[in-house]
């Protein structure tokens, strides 16, 4: 069980790390992209619709592979101030709950998205000719990374679920 366990973090672990340089460099193409459409149009007078589709949907994937980023780095908002005064059992409970409605929501959000990979498949964005199921497929990807980030994150907070703003503070200094 333990190197099974160590095995499946190690693959988490790998999967961070991509995931985490794939969020770098979508920045960076989103930045580089805003660059040339603002060149493009107040040095040449001329809009590049190429560069503005390649911002968006940079951006698109970065906002949903980012918050997996986010989770896996526990830097999402929460409200916990109630379920951190519980005792632990009640607090492990809480901390399920919430991961449970969490998930739940990320299932809806990719089966949702269902029927728009399907209509992507007869489309193309309009500057880059791109097929739009690229673009729709961010939903279930970003649902499934963050889903998988979650349950990791629970895993990991099983022994305290909701630690106190010092203990938080403490660890960042």
């Amino acid at each position: 069980m333990s190197s099974a366990f160590s095995a499946a973090a190690a693959v988490v672990h790998g999967l961070r790390s991509v995931i985490s340089a794939i969020v770098v460099l979508l920045f960076c193409v989103m930045m580089g992209a805003v660059l040339v459409q603002v060149g493009g149009r107040y040095i040449f007078n001329y809009s590049i619709a190429m560069a503005t589709e390649l911002a968006t949907f940079s951006q698109i994937w970065l906002v949903l592979l980012g918050s997996g980023v986010a989770m896996a780095r526990n830097q999402h908002v929460a409200i916990d101030f109630l379920p951190a005064m519980l005792p632990l059992p009640l607090a492990r409970v809480a901390m399920v709950l919430i991961a449970a409605v969490t998930i739940a929501f990320l299932a809806v959000l990719a089966w949702g998205s269902l029927p728009l990979l399907r209509l992507g498949t007869m489309q193309t964005s309009s500057a880059m000719h791109l097929p739009m199921w690229v673009m729709y497929s961010c939903l279930p990807a970003g649902a499934f990374y963050i889903a998988l980030e979650l349950m990791v994150s629970v895993c990991n907070r099983w022994e305290d679920p909701f630690p106190n703003a010092e203990d938080t503070e403490a660890e960042v200094a």
